[in-house]
């Protein structure tokens, strides 16, 4: 039995409602944690996002070399923030 089974069992539950909730409360905490490292990442630099931090380094106003990091961090959560976004919009408000 998996474990989904059990605690629906537990809990007198519908599987697929325990399920489906369960999937909606992980993407609304990735979601959170993903937030707080772009927010983390944005205070470093003063900046909000990605497009912001390729400004100042096209302005001059930060190197390359010391922002590499952070924009390719920057850039993989920015992309995976949208894909869980994406993902919440199948759950109904």
């Amino acid at each position: 039995m998996e474990v989904i089974d059990e605690v629906a069992s537990v809990l007198n539950m519908d599987r697929d409602i325990l399920a489906r909730a369960s999937v909606k409360v992980f993407l609304e905490r990735e979601l959170r944690c993903i937030e707080a490292e772009i927010f983390e990442i944005g205070a470093k630099h003063g900046i909000r996002s990605i497009f912001e931090l390729d400004d100042k380094l096209k302005r001059g106003e930060v190197r390359e070399a010391d922002v590499l990091d952070d924009f390719q961090e920057l850039d993989f959560l920015e992309v995976r923030r949208d894909e869980i976004l994406a993902a919440l919009k199948s759950f109904p408000q």
